[in-house]
């Protein structure tokens, strides 16, 4: 019963926090970017990990790790709480790529390189 309880309640703090709807955050690359941004802004960072490739690059991998690591809470805030998506992501079969900006000034030009696995993006290069 516990059990039921919490996941009702974490289930209803998801919906809330999406605005009344229940999106799923690896639906479009867009999205995944969108919400490794929202983590660094929220401090929300326990769902970085499953938006990261399992055969990511070492930048990427690290985004995986913040949840465990304050040093690295600390930087990777500092560099993503002012990201954003630049523009439309280019999607090319199961690759995409997304412009982003982000840095401690939000205006550091760079691309997430997402792939797409079992209907799902991960980021896998920054």
């Amino acid at each position: 019963m516990k059990a039921t309880i919490i996941l009702l309640a974490m289930t209803t703090t998801l919906i809330t926090s999406c605005g009344g709807k229940s999106k799923d955050p690896q639906a479009d690359p867009k999205q995944v970017a969108e919400s490794i941004f929202d983590a660094a802004k929220s401090g929300h960072y326990e769902e970085l990990a499953v938006l990261i490739d399992t055969e990511a690059d070492s930048d990427s991998k690290m985004i995986a790790q913040v949840a465990a690591d304050a040093n690295l809470q600390n930087e990777f805030k500092k560099y993503f709480s002012k990201g954003k998506v630049s523009g439309e992501p280019t999607i090319d079969g199961e690759k995409a790529s997304v412009k982003i900006l982000f840095g401690p000034d939000g205006d550091k030009e760079e691309t997430f390189e997402m792939v797409k696995k079992n209907g799902k993006w991960y980021l896998q290069s920054f």
